[in-house]
């Protein structure tokens, strides 16, 4: 599926069509404008393709100066195949951790508590259409390497998932994001006199949520 609103905009001789990342004002949206994949920048106009058309989410997030986020747009987002694989079954958001640090932390914040890992960037997040997470990863090379699945692999297999065990796959994102809801609810609690959770405290939030997950 190409954008509608950016075939026009070939902007850069010989490169790909524009996509609708390229009205963006932010350097590492527009690093990606010209990725054949059908990227929409973080807002209601995906969400709302992703309910309409029951399809998950990918939520990539990086920054302008991010080296393993370079690599994987060079290895993967520039691949066609893998642009096409992702413009047919998923809706593909592009986030500048740099621009909405609050969604960045609160997918961040999942990623560690699903995984016990720290995360970093890129960071590539797959949602449901109600924006909770269900899987999730860093950065994946583009093929199957010591052990790791390739991005496409990765995408075929939960592509597989959320079409043939999707009720369980909503299950257990609504369970992912109960538990975090909970202990954001009991970080708030501690802080209390604060308007604001304090990074600390964000930091002991996956900790915490492994004491009691189920995953």
């Amino acid at each position: 599926m190409g954008c509608e609103g950016a075939e026009e905009k070939t902007g850069e001789p010989g490169k790909r069509k524009a996509n609708r990342l390229v009205d963006s004002k932010s350097p590492y949206l527009l690093q990606h404008a010209y990725n054949p994949v059908d990227w929409y920048p973080w807002g209601e106009e995906a969400f709302e393709k992703a309910r309409l058309e029951k399809k998950p989410i990918l939520l990539s997030v990086g920054y302008s100066t991010c080296h393993w986020c370079h690599v994987m747009e060079r290895e993967s987002f520039e691949d066609e195949k893998v642009a096409a694989f992702l413009n047919e079954h998923f809706v593909s958001i592009k986030l500048d951790r740099e621009e909405r640090p609050d969604v960045d932390r609160v997918y961040m914040t999942a990623f560690q508590a699903m995984f016990g890992q720290g995360g970093g960037w890129p960071l590539n997040m797959f949602l449901t259409p109600d924006l909770k997470p269900f899987f999730g990863g860093t950065y994946f090379p583009p093929e199957d390497r010591q052990g790791r699945p390739g991005f496409l692999t990765a995408l075929t297999q939960l592509e597989e998932v959320w079409r043939t065990k999707n009720e369980e796959v909503v299950g257990s994102a609504n369970d992912i994001h109960q538990r975090l809801t909970e202990h954001v609810e009991g970080l708030q609690k501690l802080s209390a006199g604060k308007e604001m959770v304090t990074p600390e405290l964000l930091e002991a939030a996956p900790a915490r949520f492994m004491q009691g997950a189920d995953l």
